[in-house]
């Protein structure tokens, strides 16, 4: 097993909303990575990494906002993305 720590931490997105992600944890070829997220409320919680989305670089050609499955949003996300803030 490998554990990257991120410094800095990235901005990612999951299932439960936006938080700053500190780990990636690798178990090998046959497991997906873990992802240690810190979320906006200050929760810590392990991510699988089907179930992360991190923020592009348009320098590369990667739109900076990712696509967010409508599932994952709650209602105010919705309304702040249709609104632009």
């Amino acid at each position: 097993m490998n554990i990257l720590q991120l410094n800095p931490q990235i901005v990612v997105y999951t299932p439960l909303g936006t938080g700053l992600a500190y780990f990636i944890m690798d178990y090998g070829m046959s497991v997906n990575s873990c992802w240690v997220v810190r979320l906006a409320k200050g929760e810590v919680k392990h991510f699988d990494s089907n179930d992360i989305r991190v923020e592009g670089n348009p320098t590369y050609g990667f739109p900076l906002k990712p696509e967010i499955p409508d599932s994952w949003m709650t209602l105010k996300e919705k309304e702040k993305l249709v609104k632009g803030n």
